[in-house]
């Protein structure tokens, strides 16, 4: 009995080390994820990049690499992680799909934004929709200024899914951007009435400049200083700079 003990608990051993060099860039990318669901991304960051380097790490940690490094402005490494993925990802699964649909967010941050719309429009001609490539694709088409696409789009997202938060942001620039002020007003109030509020900038210096145009002004600017108040991240619209700069004009005016 001992010595049939002492050979079990060997290959227990045996086995326990064989995961963990099997496993290790798995295990280290563990405590990246910690970090990121914490919002400390720049630390996730840095540690998905250590456990890259060990080897071996999955599709979904490496997906969360390149995703992560794309927010923290690290474009370059995130075009590595997200090549990486799509080579490890099969055709036409969701996982292809997200990979592609965060490769065109790097295409848009290297300027090249008709290959960032034409990447996600192809995902969408494959008849693969959810509610990221909604927000993705609608943005996109905001920045272009093609407002007949934009608008066509991006009522057909808010049908899709109008309880998010940057689908109904998406929908509502557009309509500011056709000079619907009063269209896009109705869609700001409710979502700065919603529990929670959106998090991010651009609902808040989108509500407020329709906010000026509209003849309200003090409570615009009031707006756009909460923006000022929402994290900023790489893949926000506009800098935290531009936002400062775009409120001491409305300020001085």
């Amino acid at each position: 009995m001992t010595l049939f003990g002492i050979s079990l608990w060997r290959i227990i051993l045996i086995v326990v080390l064989i995961f963990l060099v099997v496993q290790r860039a798995n295990l280290v990318a563990a405590f990246a994820k910690f970090k990121y669901a914490r919002g400390r991304y720049q630390e996730a960051m840095r540690i998905f990049l250590v456990a890259d380097k060990i080897g071996n790490m999955n599709l979904n940690n490496k997906v969360l690499l390149g995703y992560v490094c794309l927010r923290c402005g690290e474009v370059a490494e995130a075009k590595k992680a997200l090549t990486m993925a799509a080579a490890m990802a099969r055709p036409k699964t969701a996982n292809r799909y997200k990979v592609k649909s965060l490769l065109a967010l790097v295409y848009w941050k290297e300027e090249d934004l008709e290959l960032a719309i034409e990447t996600l429009e192809e995902i969408v001609e494959d008849g693969f929709v959810n509610t990221s490539i909604y927000q993705n694709l609608g943005v996109l088409y905001n920045l272009k200024g093609d407002l007949e696409k934009a608008e066509k789009f991006n009522v057909k997202a808010y049908e899709y899914n109008k309880d998010d938060a940057i689908i109904c942001d998406n929908l509502a620039d557009t309509y500011a951007q056709m000079q619907e002020y009063g269209k896009a007003e109705e869609i700001y109030e409710d979502l700065m009435h919603r529990d929670p509020p959106p998090r991010f900038p651009e609902a808040y210096y989108g509500y407020g400049k329709v906010l000026i145009a509209l003849g309200k002004k003090e409570e615009g600017v009031k707006k756009i200083e909460e923006a000022l108040e929402k994290p900023f991240s790489a893949l926000s619209i506009h800098t935290k700079e531009e936002v400062e700069e775009m409120l001491r004009k409305f300020q001085e005016a």
